[in-house]
């Protein structure tokens, strides 16, 4: 009688070892937990069927506590509440002003502007498209008279909006460079860096 209520004691503590299972912060899982675990991670044919609904699921969020070592009530007005008000405050209806900082300049600036002198006045006054910018050309002193050196009655400026940029053909000059050995003994025979280059309408792109 003693060797099968102890067999029966070890098999009700092996059953309960198995429906509670420890977590890494040593609190304990309920049976609830460890079935919805089960649903979640391990029947994954249930989670790709039309019957399992997630909406069905209530999360649950833990507020941690935080211990200050003090009681933060005693420093706090009575009735506080930290939330009171939280979303009643609308952004909109908020007036920005930009404070001004006050620049000490060691003196007193008055004594140096004209009598009732504003420095905004007028600010808003100014119309930039009535403004016409005036380029002034400055004369460059080069210690010598330049027209003893051009042609008589020499104009730089004369055609300067004759010109047509577009009837103009740009020609690019290849310049060859010198690496100081022979190239064609280090490439394969036959090679042509041109060769497959594509040439677009009637220009010519290699030579070779």
């Amino acid at each position: 009688m003693y060797r099968l209520t102890l067999l029966f004691s070890a098999l009700f503590i092996m059953n309960a070892a198995a429906m509670v299972e420890k977590i890494p912060d040593h609190s304990l899982k309920t049976i609830e937990e460890l079935e919805l675990e089960s649903i979640l991670f391990e029947n994954t044919n249930l989670l790709a069927s039309e019957e399992f609904d997630i909406t069905n699921i209530e999360v649950i969020e833990e507020d941690e506590e935080i211990e200050l070592g003090f009681d933060s009530k005693a420093y706090l007005p009575e009735g506080f509440n930290a939330l009171k008000g939280m979303h009643d405050l609308d952004w909109n209806t908020i007036e920005l002003i930009e404070l001004e900082e006050d620049v000490t300049l060691g003196f007193d600036s008055k004594t140096y502007l004209p009598e009732d002198f504003n420095a905004l006045k007028g600010k808003h006054d100014l119309d930039w498209n009535a403004i016409e910018l005036v380029e002034l050309d400055e004369d460059v002193d080069l210690g010598f008279d330049t027209q003893a050196y051009l042609p008589e009655d020499f104009n730089v400026l004369s055609g300067k909006y004759d010109l047509n940029w577009n009837a103009i053909v740009l020609v690019e000059l290849e310049e060859d460079v010198e690496l100081g050995f022979d190239t064609t003994a280090y490439l394969p025979e036959g090679f042509n860096a041109y060769k497959d280059m594509k040439c677009q309408q009637e220009v010519v792109v290699c030579l070779y």
